[in-house]
Formats: structure tokens, C-alpha cells, sequence
């Protein structure tokens, strides 16, 4: 037997083999997604001349050169299915992957949403167009591009296995673009709800639990269309698309003073050209633009007032995606390619109109933004800030593969550099904090902030083959990554908690050069291409863009808690910098802000320990974190285009990060025991002195003992069915669970920090999908997904990245026990007369243990096709997302115990809707 590859594009098509004094081999209508390899057994008898032997049969459904789990989406499976119609809705339809918010009918396409799988969060995922990543500069890359589906031949979603040409561990999302072609072609499709189509956003148990009005839409919609032809003849080709999607979201318990609930009117615009020149029969380049336009008219949440605390997103006259990419099929063995991706996002938040104020006019020191702790309200003005923020990564690539009958080889060179400029003004520049209505704290800033933050360089060098011998393909590979980043020279002014102006920069952050080997094996048990056994061992740095520079940029946006008393009663924070404590004008304990809070020492050093920049140190020897990822699996042939796969796999997180106070030692603390309102369990927390309490520097490092792994195990299925049906799902239970109990210095953050001493929960997550066309050209489509989250110690929703909170107890000096207290408590006594803290939050039980409502989303729908003639169709369609009024909450106003916002529901499932719509193919 001698193998033979070819690498060709996702299709439909006809092979053959031909040699001569042999019989030639056809094999008609075979189905080629992507990032698939294909195994067609060909045998070539002695025959006579022009004799050919064709066969008909399904696809292969089983991959036995590669371990990694795929799901392809193609572009009519893209319409047939019920989603959002975005590229991070295909791929929550994936086995394994979960988004970090859920989805009803494009619920929250106007906002980021992660793919999440195996303990890798969003910033662990990559997308790639047309083979070359775009991810974004912000949160370690964790953003993505608002995508319009009409540009997408096929979403290809895997989640592991990745080869030595991909730098993260987490979600990889393959999008493959639409190019056009010598035939005018396209489609589009409208779509539009009412929110009179709507189920009731509430339910006795919402009730019961003190949601007053759910979240809902009040409309939304999708127009979109793609179409693409020739400038000449099998020269130039071109692809356009565009697209309009919105929704007007009525905000859960977010009301204006006549009872009118708060809504959100957001919509994102997509204007999009692709070019295709196919130089010569060798030579193809490419090129892509995509202008994005983003509003969001008033972003609040449950118990935030509309008229006063809502953000408003305008529109970025800078938010973009660019692409130029040129292919060279240089032989039938070797293929250059090299290509340029940029994607900026510049945009723009602001208060509600009319909140901002002049910096220290009576009205700017009256505006700051007042939170209830107890209750959850927001009043005033938004706390997330007015902000402008100018973020643009560059991505420079190159590879050369070399394809041979057992060897697949490829080469390639990656580089991405960019920079984000980030600035901030708050009102007051502090926020003002109440229990039950009580002025208790306040969190002061050292806002106005203006910073800029590099990516310098972020190179991977990789080399990488499949081998097949016999029925074994082995994948190897190895990649070598430099990071680079830094902050240049600038400047920020004075403001009202810091001494004078500041000005920091330049200075490069640590170097890290990392090697990263990549392993995996195929063996096709009966070498009929039809059972396949797998194993993949693989290392992978943890992404960086702009984290490291945010986390330690001097000039970053900083916050201090403080006990503040409201002696005059004007509910206006009064105090500035060195004022005495509750006198006239000092109403703020200005004694606990940390001595070097907001400082920019002359010629100071983030990486140095005897002149730091500020209240943080970076350790100049502090290593880049890694993960390494196992997998063993099984995939089979069940029947023809039917196969089913059981995989288990594990990852281990190494060099994890970890900050400590380095000016404090367990010396400054000294034990108080609390009763637990929830049990009456007896809890040790930590006070801090007085003398201690005011020096920080928090030092950013590695845990010498941090653990932390996930554990997944997953079944899925897929069949590619006659007539082009299609349905694919399956189940997978993962959890998550970390050791965190190197703090040298702060005694209170070793409670609970093994979680593998808890009974943190293994998560089920439920996917099934598929479509099916019917006779007279009916089509009908569903999805079906069941999971739920961790919660976070703000009541949202955790990620695998993020060290989850839980169920905790605020209490302040004053804080006293309840007449009813349980255990060995004191009815009425101060709970900590000695708290030297303006607020301490005990957490009540061990982080990770507690979880939202689980989600039970059914979304189905229906349509028929009519020939309108000129090979034109359309589909009038009616789709009923969560078909089951699933109302499950999963954010809640607070986790904090004994406050009427304690698990409180501040967001739940969009309930019940029906949509019309109207697809058009040409």
C-alpha cells in the first residue's frame, strides 16, 4: 500500500487514481470538511485499457491521522440551525464548550462572549480566518471580532489536540471565508421579534426569590446578506457582505422612577469586502476589510437606576478587522503561504448625558456613583467609568508545508505586536458604599488615568509533521515563543487622592523565550479508516497581551477601600488627602490609604523591590505560566456517516501567579473567631494592625506550590445523514479545582484555598443539534443545550480562569449579631471590635461549591423552500428559542449573606420567543 496525500478545500468532490496498466478508481461525492483529513482506500487491479471502476459511498466520519476533536459547521448548516448567527453561538453548539454567557435568539451578540472547554477561558481561545489568528489586543486577547456568518464558507470548532502552528490551549475557531467565483452568487436572511411574541420574563419562584421583572427583549433582529461574482474571468473575484443585528433589551429589575423598566437599545453594523486575484495557476492573493460599528444606549443591570447609573457605548469611528493573504501551490508536494491580520477596536464608554461634571465643581464632588451593599442598587452615575480605550493588534505570518504519501510537514514563522491606550475619568473619583441606605465606605481612586500599554513582540517559530507508517500517524511538533512587552513614557495629572502629577515609562517588562513541544498518535485499529485510538500529550504558554502591563502600569486605574461617616448628612464624601478623620470637612478615614497609594516615584521601577512605582512590584524573575494537556480517546464508525467518540482528557496549570503583601508578615495579623450566620460554624478570620494596615506592596510572582487541573470527560456523536441531514452532539462532565496556599504574608487568604479539600461539583454539559430537510422542501432544525456555571464572589458567573468566590458575610466594626444568631455567638455583640478594616468580607463556604440555576435551552425551527426561478430560493421560517420558558438565573445581585440581595436574580434566560424570518440563496 502506498499513501498518497492532497490538500484541497472543504468540498464535495469527485478523486480518483489512475496508473497506467491499471484499472482507474473514481470516488464520486465525497464530503471534504475542513480541517479534515480523509482516508479513501483505493485498489488498483491489473486491467484492461480506459477500464474505470467507480464507487459510490459515504464520506469517511472517522480522522486517523489527527487527535484533534472537530466539529465542522458549514454554511447551510450555519442557516438551518437556530443560533445567534455569530461565530461564538456556532461554537457553543460544540460537545464540551460552553459560552461564558448564555444566548437566546442573538441575546447578547452587541458583547463579547468567550468559548470556554477544559478549564481554558476566553483568553486561552483563538480565532482564525482563512488560517491567520484575530484575536484582539484587550483582556490577554480574550476579544474577538463581531462576525458576520454571511462571510463563513464553514465554522470549524476544536477544543484539542492543537498542533505546534497554534499558540493557545484552549478553543480554536477556523473560520473559513466565502470568495466568490465566476458565477454571481449569495444569500441573506432577515429576521425579526417582538417582544409581544415573548413568554412572561417571570415565574413564581423568580418571585419568590425577589425578581420583580425579568430580563426580555423588546425587539430584535437580524438583517444580513453576502454575495460575491467576478471582475474577470477566473482572475478576480470578489466577495461582499453586510450586516445589521440588534436587539432592544429590557433590563431585569431596572427601573426609572414612573416604573418604566429600563431598556438597551444596541445594534452592531458589519460592512465587509473580500478580493481574490488568482495571479497565475499558482499564485493566489486575497484581500478582506471589515468596518464594525457598535452602540449600546444604556448598559445597567438589576437594581441600577436608568436615568442616572446607565454607560453608553458609542460608536467607534475606528473598529476594524484587515486582512491580506497570499497562497503559492508552488508543486503538488509544497505550499507557500504569508499573510497580515489587524484588528482595531476603538471605542468610546460614557456616562448616561448630562452625569459627567466639571473635575472639582461642586457637581462633579455630587456625582459620584453610589452603591447599596445590601440591597444592590446604583444610583448617580455608572461605576464601570467614563473610559476611551484605542486597542490594535498586528498579526505578521508565514509557513511552508511539504506534503509526501506519509509525511505532512509544515514550517512557519508568527508574529503579532499592538498597543492599547486606555483613559479614565470617574466623578468625584471616588464611589460612595451603603448598608440598608447607612453610608459605610467608599472607593477612592487615583483616577484620571492615561496609559499606554505595548505588545512588542509575541514570535512563535514552529516546526511540526504528521507521520504514517502503516495504520500509526504520529503528530509531533515543536514551538518556540518570545514575549515582549512594555510601557513607554507618559503622563497623567494630579487628581483628588493623588499628591501631584505623575509620569512613568519607558521600561520593558520581563523577556520570556519558551519552548513548547506538541505529541500525538493515531492508530487505525483494522486499517479500514473506521476505528481509531488516540492519544496527545501537548504543552501550551498561557496567552498575554495586555494583562502583565494593566496589572502593573503605575498609572492604571487603582482603588482604596475607606470608612467614610456622613457627619453633616449632605450624602456628599467628604476629605482630601492628610485630613484628620471626622473633622470639619473629613468625613473619609483617610488613615487607611496606603502610604504610596497612587504614587510615581522619580526614576521608580516596576520590577524593583527599594524603589517600587506605587503599592505593586513585578518579579523581575517571574515565569510565563504553562499548561500541559493529555488526551486519550476512541472514535468509530458506528455506521456509514455515523461515528461516535468517548475522549477523557486532562490538563495541568504550572508556574501559576500568585500576589502577596511583601510589606506584611503573618506578624501584623492576629486570629478573631466569628460565628458564621448561615450555620453557626465557628470561622477564624485575621485582623490586620494598625500600623501594618496602610503599607502594601503587592508583589506578582510565581506559586512555588499552586496546583491546579481539570479533569473532562466527553461522549459525542456525529452523523452525517442522506439528503444532507445532519445531527451531532453529545455529553461531558469536566471539573476544575485549584491549590492556593502559598500567601507567605495575609493568613485570611489561606482559608478554603485547597479546593481539592472541597466539594467543588463536576459540571454536565448537554449539546444536541442537527437539521433535517423534509419533503415538498420543508426544512426543520434544533439545538439543545443543558449546563450551568460556577458562581463568582460578585454573584456572576465564574470562569475556569477565574478563582471562583462564594457565599460570603460583609461586616464593618459596627457589624453586630442578630437576636436569633445560631451557634456560639452573643446576641448583639460586635461580631469584630477589632476590625481595623473599613469592611471585611468572611467567606460562609469554600469557593467553587455553589452554582447557577441550570440552563435547559431548546430552540427549534421550521421553514420551506420556494424556487422564485434564476436559480434563486427563499425560506419564510419560524424559529421558538427556548422553547421550554427555561427562566434559569445565572447572575445574581450578590452573594452576600444576610442582605436582601443575597442571591437575589439579576439575570436569567431570556424566556420564550418567536422569531419570523425569510432566507434568500441565489
Amino acid at each position: 500500500m502506498s499513501p498518497w496525500r492532497q490538500r484541497a478545500p472543504p468540498s464535495s468532490r469527485n478523486c480518483g487514481r489512475w496508473l497506467q496498466g491499471f484499472t482507474t478508481f473514481k470516488r464520486e461525492a465525497l464530503e471534504l470538511p475542513s480541517n479534515f483529513t480523509a482516508t479513501v482506500n483505493a485498489d488498483l487491479r491489473v486491467g484492461a485499457l480506459e477500464e474505470t471502476v467507480t464507487v459510490s459511498g459515504a464520506s469517511p466520519v472517522v480522522d486517523v491521522q489527527s487527535t484533534a476533536k472537530t466539529q465542522v459547521l458549514n454554511h447551510d448548516l450555519l442557516d438551518s440551525i437556530p443560533t445567534g448567527r455569530t461565530a461564538q453561538t456556532a461554537a457553543a453548539l460544540a460537545p464540551g464548550v460552553i459560552m461564558g454567557t448564555p444566548d437566546v435568539a442573538g441575546s447578547n451578540g452587541q458583547n463579547q462572549n468567550a468559548s470556554i472547554a477544559h478549564g481554558m477561558a476566553g483568553e486561552q481561545a483563538t480565532v482564525l480566518l482563512d488560517g491567520i489568528q484575530l484575536n484582539g489586543m484587550c483582556g490577554n486577547g480574550a476579544t474577538q471580532s463581531y462576525s458576520n456568518t454571511q462571510n463563513y464558507e464553514e465554522i470549524v470548532i476544536q477544543n484539542s489536540g492543537a498542533g505546534a502552528d497554534v499558540s493557545a490551549g484552549g478553543v480554536r475557531q477556523y473560520l473559513v471565508p466565502r470568495k466568490g467565483g465566476n458565477d454571481f452568487h449569495g444569500s441573506g436572511a432577515m429576521v425579526y421579534a417582538s417582544g409581544n411574541w415573548q413568554a412572561d420574563p417571570l415565574s413564581p419562584d423568580l418571585v419568590a426569590r425577589g425578581l420583580k421583572k425579568g430580563n426580555a427583549f423588546e425587539s430584535t433582529y437580524d438583517f444580513e446578506a453576502g454575495m460575491g461574482g467576478k471582475l474577470l474571468k477566473d482572475k478576480l473575484w470578489w466577495f461582499a457582505a453586510s450586516r445589521k443585528q440588534g436587539n432592544n433589551e429590557a433590563i431585569a429589575d431596572s427601573f426609572y422612577k414612573d416604573g418604566t423598566q429600563a431598556v438597551n437599545e444596541q445594534y452592531i453594523k458589519n460592512i465587509s469586502l473580500r478580493l481574490t486575484w488568482q495571479i497565475d495557476r499558482r499564485n493566489q492573493l486575497s484581500a478582506y476589510h471589515d468596518r464594525v460599528f457598535k452602540y449600546l444606549s444604556n448598559v445597567v443591570s438589576a437594581g441600577y437606576d436608568p436615568a442616572t447609573a446607565g454607560m453608553v457605548t458609542l460608536p467607534s469611528p475606528l473598529y476594524e478587522q484587515t486582512q491580506l493573504k497570499w497562497t503559492s501551490t508552488f508543486s503538488s508536494k509544497l505550499l507557500i503561504e504569508a499573510g497580515f491580520n489587524q484588528y482595531q477596536a476603538y471605542r468610546t464608554n460614557t456616562y448616561n448625558e448630562g452625569v459627567a461634571q466639571p473635575y472639582g465643581s461642586p457637581g462633579w464632588f455630587a456625582g459620584a456613583t453610589r452603591r447599596d451593599l445590601s440591597t444592590g442598587v446604583v444610583t448617580t452615575a455608572n461605576p464601570i467609568t467614563l473610559s476611551i480605550q484605542d486597542p490594535t493588534r498586528r498579526y505578521l505570518v508565514g509557513s511552508v508545508s511539504y506534503v509526501t504519501g506519509s509525511h505532512n510537514m509544515k514550517f512557519g514563522v508568527q508574529n503579532n505586536w499592538g498597543y492599547e491606550w486606555f483613559a479614565t475619568y470617574k466623578n468625584a473619583d471616588l464611589e460612595q458604599n451603603y448598608q440598608n441606605g447607612v453610608p459605610t465606605s467608599v472607593y477612592v481612586f487615583n483616577s484620571p488615568t492615561y496609559l499606554n500599554n505595548r505588545l512588542d513582540a509575541f514570535v512563535g517559530i514552529y516546526a511540526q509533521d504528521s507521520w504514517t507508517y502503516n495504520r500509526l500517524t504520529l503528530n509531533y511538533g515543536v514551538r518556540w515563543e518570545y514575549f515582549k512587552a512594555s510601557v513607554p513614557a507618559e503622563v497623567a495629572t494630579k487628581g483628588r487622592f493623588t499628591v501631584a502629577d505623575r509620569s512613568f515609562g519607558p521600561e520593558t517588562f520581563p523577556v520570556w523565550k519558551d519552548w513548547t513541544p506538541r505529541f500525538g498518535m493515531v492508530y487505525n485499529v483494522f486499517g479500514d479508516a473506521k476505528t481509531a485510538v488516540k492519544f496527545s500529550v501537548n504543552k501550551y504558554m498561557v496567552q498575554l497581551t495586555d494583562n502583565l502591563t494593566n496589572a502593573y502600569n503605575p498609572i492604571r486605574l487603582q482603588s482604596a477601600t475607606l470608612a467614610w461617616t456622613d457627619v453633616n448628612r449632605d450624602d456628599i464624601a467628604q476629605g482630601s488627602l492628610g485630613c484628620t478623620y471626622l473633622t470639619p470637612g473629613c468625613e473619609i478615614n483617610m488613615a487607611q490609604l496606603p502610604n504610596n497609594f497612587g504614587a510615581v516615584a522619580s526614576g521608580c521601577s516596576v520590577q524593583s523591590m527599594t524603589n517600587p512605582c506605587g503599592t505593586s512590584v513585578l518579579d523581575p524573575n517571574r515565569k510565563r505560566g504553562y499548561s500541559i494537556h493529555y488526551g486519550v480517546g476512541l472514535q468509530h464508525e458506528l455506521f456509514p456517516r455515523v461515528s461516535v467518540a468517548f475522549n477523557y482528557f486532562h490538563t495541568d496549570l504550572y508556574d501559576l501567579p500568585m500576589t502577596y503583601n511583601a510589606a506584611q508578615s503573618t506578624s501584623d495579623y492576629t486570629p478573631v473567631q466569628v460565628v458564621s450566620p448561615k450555620d453557626g460554624s465557628v470561622i477564624t478570620i485575621y485582623n490586620v494592625s494598625n500600623a501594618a494596615r496602610t503599607r502594601v506592596l503587592n508583589v506578582l510572582t510565581n506559586a512555588p506550590n499552586g496546583e491546579k487541573s481539570n479533569n473532562a470527560l466527553e461522549f459525542a456523536f456525529n452523523a452525517r445523514l442522506p439528503g444532507r441531514a445532519a445531527l451531532f452532539g453529545g455529553v461531558s462532565r469536566d471539573r476544575t479545582r485549584q491549590i492556593a496556599c502559598d500567601d507567605p504574608t495575609n493568613p485570611n487568604n489561606l482559608l478554603y484555598c485547597d479546593q481539592t479539600s472541597s466539594s467543588v461539583p463536576w459540571l454536565t454539559n448537554i449539546k444536541l443539534a442537527g437539521s433535517v430537510p423534509l419533503p415538498f422542501g420543508i426544512s426543520v432544525g434544533a439545538s439543545f443545550q443543558s449546563y450551568r456555571y460556577i458562581l463568582s464572589g460578585t454573584g456572576g458567573t465564574a470562569t475556569p480562569t477565574t478563582v471562583p468566590g462564594g457565599t460570603s458575610w460583609l461586616i464593618t466594626p459596627s457589624t453586630r449579631y442578630a437576636a436569633n444568631c445560631l451557634g456560639p455567638c452573643t446576641p448583639g455583640a460586635l461580631v469584630d471590635p477589632g476590625l481595623t478594616v473599613a469592611q471585611f468580607a468572611v467567606p460562609l463556604v469554600p469557593p467553587g461549591t455553589e452554582t447557577s440555576d441550570r440552563i435547559q435551552q431548546l430552540d427549534f425551527n421550521v421553514g420551506k423552500w420556494f424556487n422564485v426561478g434564476k436559480g434563486a430560493r427563499i425560506q419564510p421560517e419560524l424559529t421558538l428559542f427556548n422553547a421550554l420558558n427555561s427562566l434559569a438565573a445565572y447572575n445574581f445581585r450578590s452573594l452576600s449573606f444576610g442582605t436582601s440581595s443575597y442571591l437575589q436574580p439579576s439575570t436569567i434566560l431570556p424566556p420564550r420567543i418567536l422569531r419570523l424570518g425569510l432566507q434568500v440563496k441565489w
